[in-house]
C-alpha cells in the first residue's frame, strides 16, 4: 500500500488526497468511484444535506479488501467430501465429542 494513503500530509488539499487515492485504484475501483461521485452529485443537485466529518478519521493499520473471483475457484471444494457420503452434521459432531 502506498505510504501516502496511510499517512496524509496535512498540507494536501482534499482534491490532492483524492487524486493520490485514485491513482492507486485498479480500473474496477475507478468505475465504482465514478458511480459514487455521480450519486453524490445528484444527491447535492436535489438539495439534500451532505455531512462531512470535521476531522478525517485515521485508517486502521489493516485493510481487508474484497476480491472478486470467478465461480470456477470453488471447484476445488467439490472433492473435499467423498462421493456418496451421506452425513448428519449433528450426529457427526456428537461422535467427535463421544470419542473424547
Amino acid at each position: 500500500m502506498n505510504s501516502t494513503i496511510q499517512h496524509q500530509i496535512p498540507s494536501q488539499t482534499a482534491q490532492e488526497r483524492l487524486f493520490t487515492l485514485l491513482s492507486d485504484l485498479p480500473p474496477e475501483g475507478l468505475t465504482v468511484t465514478e458511480q459514487f461521485v455521480r450519486f453524490l452529485r445528484e444527491y447535492a443537485r436535489q438539495g439534500q444535506a451532505q455531512f462531512a466529518l470535521q476531522k478525517p478519521t485515521e485508517l486502521p493499520p489493516y485493510i481487508y479488501p474484497t476480491v472478486c473471483l470467478p465461480a470456477s475457484t470453488l471447484d476445488a471444494w467439490l472433492n473435499l467430501v467423498p462421493a456418496g457420503y451421506i452425513g448428519d452434521a449433528l450426529t457427526d459432531t456428537e461422535a467427535i465429542y463421544d470419542e473424547v
